[in-house]
């Protein structure tokens, strides 16, 4: 499904415990985690998302840009994207001054 510039799955892709992981403009890297809990744990299921710049592969990440968690449901999905997009928007003004 297209969300402006990200191209993701539906909810559904992330409700199957799948990782999505992505890049723009080669340099912009991004993850999307599913972390779903059992119905009787304290802790309540949610997407997780990691930023980070560079081509270098999520496990060899030390520091992300940007990480973090919404609700596990469609409307945490938009919710990601649309920081996802703004995390885009500072990457496009960032990335000359970082060499990209």
């Amino acid at each position: 499904m297209y969300h402006g510039y990200f191209d993701l799955p539906t909810f559904t892709f992330f409700d199957e415990k799948n990782i999505w992981t992505g890049s723009l403009y080669r340099n912009f890297s991004y993850r999307i985690t599913p972390v779903k809990r059992k119905p009787d744990d304290e802790k309540k299921s949610e997407l997780h998302v990691y930023v980070w710049y560079g081509i270098q592969c999520f496990d060899n990440i030390k520091e992300f840009e940007a990480e973090y968690s919404e609700e596990f449901s469609p409307e945490g999905l938009e919710s990601c994207i649309e920081k996802l997009s703004a995390e885009f928007e500072k990457f496009k003004t960032v990335r000359k001054d970082l060499g990209y």
